[in-house]
């Protein structure tokens, strides 16, 4: 009886010794963290009421004149602002625009909620409410990249009279996604378009190889308990280290891809997704409360269908399609002129 007992208390020291290393091995960081969460010498907070802290870059017009006020929102959900962005919309600022370009609540350099469940689309919505409140312009301009397009849109169907135009840059599916409705849709207008699809699919099945067993149980963790147990800083390395594939389906060159730089935010990302459940059905009607004039851009090697572009062109009822060539979902990486071009042609 007293061998049974002891090799009862040696198991049990034993399973308790193997949990605690599990855990040593499971905390300590796989790779080196090499994002870049510096604030930049232009960077500014705003303090809202919401709760949020947020980092943003302003652009003052290099004219005295000023035709309206850009609010830039980046894509994701968990992506941020970078030093590019900034450079493109200086050039768009020299025809008279003020322009402000944010990281969102959870990524870039704002902060991080303590309570990942707060990253909702609501949240994002309610915070740009407040961006637009501290601004104080009579006269402003959405542009909205990826799912920042889809962030705009769902703003102005709740907010329509705040907003005087809205600029899509290869918006991102609108949630609750309606598959039925996109395969309804027919164009001449983007039709011929180059299909990256396979390569999006072969970027996925990479980033899946690629993460170690340690960040796959990170991401299970994290989107079960939040950042209680795994870190930010952890969640949003492995996010990081990801986007370095993934930028490869957002050109049509590869070789025109870059090395991504600043702090991607994958707690924003995994719980604002999760909050689309939430977004009610008839989003689609709100947002035709909108009337003023948008424009759509869509790049010609965007990787998503093009059906998705041509449903906001169908919603909203001043809506023009224009397409990119030469570009991938990221138009501004491979064809900054066109870009430039069109967004000033829509404003002025």
């Amino acid at each position: 009886m007293k061998v049974i007992k002891k090799a009862l208390k040696y198991l049990t020291l034993t399973v308790i010794l193997i949990i605690i290393i599990f855990f040593i091995w499971l905390l300590i960081p796989n790779k080196k963290i090499n994002f870049n969460d510096v604030p930049r010498e232009s960077t500014q907070y705003w303090k809202l009421n919401t709760g949020s802290k947020i980092a943003y870059t302003y652009i003052k017009s290099k004219v005295d004149s000023i035709k309206s006020t850009i609010i830039y929102l980046h894509g994701g959900p968990g992506g941020y602002i970078d030093d590019l962005n900034i450079n493109v919309f200086e050039e768009v600022s020299k025809n008279g625009y003020d322009i402000y370009l944010y990281d969102q609540i959870g990524c870039g350099l704002s902060e991080r909620l303590e309570n990942p469940k707060e990253y909702t689309v609501q949240r994002h919505s309610d915070d740009l409410n407040e961006i637009i409140k501290e601004i104080k312009s009579n006269n402003i301009t959405l542009i909205g990249q990826s799912w920042g397009g889809f962030l705009a849109s769902y703003y102005v169907a709740y907010h329509p009279k705040s907003i005087n135009q809205l600029i899509l840059t290869s918006p991102g599916k609108i949630a609750p996604v309606d598959s039925l409705l996109l395969e309804k849709y027919d164009s001449n207008l983007v039709k011929g378009l180059t299909n990256i699809d396979n390569r999006i699919n072969r970027i996925s099945e990479r980033i899946e190889n690629s993460m170690s067993l340690k960040e796959k149980l990170w991401l299970i963790i994290g989107t079960i308990t939040g950042n209680s147990i795994i870190s930010d800083s952890k969640a949003d390395a492995v996010f990081h280290n990801m986007s370095k594939k993934f930028l490869a389906g957002m050109v049509c060159d590869t070789a025109n891809v870059s090395e991504p730089k600043g702090r991607p935010g994958m707690y924003c990302s995994l719980f604002t997704k999760k909050s689309y459940k939430y977004i009610p059905a008839d989003i689609r009607t709100k947002m035709k409360s909108f009337t003023n004039p948008v424009l759509i851009l869509k790049a010609e090697c965007g990787y998503l269908p093009w059906q998705v572009a041509y449903e906001y062109k169908e919603i909203f009822s001043d809506a023009k399609l224009k397409v990119i060539k030469n570009a991938g979902h990221s138009i501004y990486v491979e064809n900054r002129t066109d870009y430039i071009y069109e967004i000033l042609n829509f404003l002025e």
